[in-house]
C-alpha cells in the first residue's frame, strides 16, 4: 500500500491542510534521486509528529477503530468538536489478498480515513473507510502481506532480548497497530534481532542471508554486519565498526538507535513477507520520526539514499531538523510544516532547490529561514559594528574582519557571546 495524498482537518495544530505523497510508483513527475522518500521540515510543534501519526490513523482505521490498544489522547483541536483524516492509498497485490491475486504491479485506488469525535475529556475513533469495505479484510490477518505500516516515533529503543515478549505485546494491541504504536506511546520497545534472526536461521535460510546483507547494506561504509553473534544461539549480535568488533549493547547511541529500528522493520517485513517474494520486493508505508537521531552528520548526508535504494519498494515518509538531511533531498521530496496568520499548522513545497547545498545554505534557504547561523550575541555584535561601516570607518571595518575570523582584538580573543537580541533570526518565509 501506498499513499498518494493526505487530508487533515482539525487534528491538533492543523486547521486544514492536505498534501500530496512521493511513492515508487508515481509516474506523473519528472525523475527523483529518492522516488519513494518524503520528508517533513518545521519547527517544533509545527505538526511533523502529527503528520506521521495521521497517516497512520488513516492507512490502518478499520483496525484502530476496533480496540487496537490505541486510545487518542488531545487529537482534536481545540475549539473543535471532532477531527477528520484522510487517505487516498493505492492497493497492490500484497494488500488484496490470495483471492484477488492481480498481477504484481497493478494497483487499486482507495480510500482510508478516520473520524475522531470528543466527548467531554474522551475522544473516540471511528472509521470512515468508504465503499468496498471487503477489500480491507486482509488488515485483520494477522499472518497477511497485506497492509504493511510501520512507524517509529523519536523516543524509540531495543528492549533486551531476555525481557522481550512479542506474545505479550499482542496482548495488550493488535498487531497493526503495535507496528505504529511508537508513533503514539512514548514506552515502546522494539523487537531485538536476537528474538527473531536465530529462529529466522533455522526456519528460513534464504531469507535469513537477505536480512543479513540488507542490514549490511543499510550501515554506514565503515560499519559491517554478517550476522555472526558473541555466543549462539542466545548471544547478542556483532557489529564491525572502525575494524573493531562489538556487540549490539556496546555500540554507541547513533548506531543502536539506527539498527534498533531498521532491524525492528525488516523483522516486520519478514513477518509479513509475500510467500516466494524476496523482502526488497515488499510494498508498504515507514514513518520515522527524527531520522536523523543520534546519526553523526556524515551519515546524515547518506543517511536517506542508503535507505531509499536498499528498500525501493517501501513508501518513507521522515522528519528531521537537520540541514544535511533536507540537503540531500530534491524540493518535490520536502514539505514544510508552519503557521498561517491564525495560529494553525498547514502544509507548503517551495520551489527553491536545496539538493546538494552545504548545510549552511539549507539554513539560510526558505526551507529553515535563518538570517545567521552564528551565535545570537555574536550576531547582535556584529550588526551594531556594521552600521559603523555607513560613516564609512576603516577601523570599524578591520574591527569586524578580526571578529569574523576569531583574531584576537581589544584583548579578546574570538567570538564573545552577548546578551540574545529580543529579535528573531528567523527571516519570514515566502507564501
Amino acid at each position: 500500500m501506498y499513499v498518494r495524498s493526505l487530508k487533515i482537518n482539525s487534528l491538533r495544530c492543523f486547521g486544514s491542510a492536505d498534501l500530496t505523497l512521493q511513492y515508487p510508483a508515481r509516474k506523473d513527475v519528472s525523475p527523483l534521486h529518492a522516488r519513494n522518500v518524503n520528508l517533513l521540515l518545521g519547527d517544533n510543534g509545527a505538526g511533523k509528529t502529527t503528520v506521521l501519526r495521521a497517516l497512520a490513523l488513516a492507512t490502518l482505521s478499520p483496525i484502530m477503530s476496533r480496540s487496537a490498544g490505541y486510545v487518542p489522547y488531545h487529537m482534536v483541536r481545540h475549539g473543535a468538536s471532532q477531527a477528520l483524516v484522510s487517505a487516498d492509498v493505492l492497493l497492490n497485490a500484497q494488500d488484496m489478498g490470495s483471492k484477488a491475486a492481480p498481477r504484481m504491479g497493478s494497483h487499486v485506488t482507495a480510500q482510508l480515513g478516520v473520524t475522531i469525535a470528543r466527548s467531554r475529556d474522551v475522544e473516540f475513533v471511528e472509521a470512515s473507510p468508504g465503499p468496498g469495505r471487503r477489500r480491507f479484510d486482509e488488515m485483520f490477518n494477522d499472518m497477511s502481506p497485506a497492509f504493511l505500516v510501520v512507524g517509529y516515533g523519536a523516543t524509540r529503543r531495543v528492549e533486551d532480548a531476555a525481557s522481550f515478549s512479542p506474545n505479550e505485546q499482542l496482548k495488550r494491541r493488535l498487531l497493526r497497530y503495535q507496528r505504529v504504536a511508537g508513533l503514539f506511546e512514548t514506552h515502546i520497545a522494539l523487537t531485538p534481532l536476537t528474538a527473531w534472526l536465530p529462529r529466522l536461521r533455522k526456519r528460513n535460510p534464504g531469507r535469513y542471508k537477505q536480512v543479513i546483507n540488507l542490514i549490511d547494506r543499510l550501515l554506514p561504509e565503515d560499519a559491517i554486519f554478517e550476522g555472526r553473534q558473541e555466543r549462539e544461539p542466545e548471544g547478542e549480535y556483532l557489529f564491525r565498526v572502525g575494524g573493531t568488533a562489538a556487540p549490539f549493547g556496546a555500540l554507541s547511541d547513533g548506531y543502536r538507535a539506527y539498527i534498533g529500528w531498521v532491524a525492528d522493520l525488516l523483522y516486520n517485513v519478514c513477518m509479513g513477507c509475500p510467500k516466494g517474494a524476496r523482502l526488497v520486493e515488499n510494498c508498504g508505508l515507514v514513518l520515522v520520526d527524527e531520522i536523523d537521531l543520534h546519526l553523526h552528520p556524515e551519515w546524515q548526508r547518506s543517511v536517506v539514499s542508503t535507505l531509499s535504494r536498499a528498500l525501493p519498494n517501501l513508501q518513507f515518509v521522515f522528519t528531521t531538523h537537520s540541514p544535511i538531511v533536507a540537503g540531500s533531498l530534491q524540493s518535490e521530496n520536502i514539505f514544510v510544516m508552519e503557521r498561517d496568520s491564525s495560529g494553525a499548522s498547514v502544509i507548503r513545497q517551495y520551489a527553491e532547490r536545496i539538493y546538494g547545498l552545504d548545510a549552511q545554505q539549507v539554513l539560510l534557504s526558505s526551507y529553515f529561514g535563518l538570517e545567521s547561523t552564528r551565535a545570537p550575541g555574536f550576531f547582535d555584535e556584529i550588526q551594531k559594528l556594521s552600521r559603523g561601516l555607513k560613516k564609512g570607518r576603516s577601523d570599524v571595518a578591520l574591527k569586524i574582519m578580526k571578529r569574523l575570523s576569531g583574531q584576537p582584538e581589544d584583548g579578546v580573543e574570538g567570538p564573545v557571546a552577548g546578551p540574545a537580541p529580543a529579535k528573531s533570526l528567523r527571516r519570514p518565509r515566502p507564501r
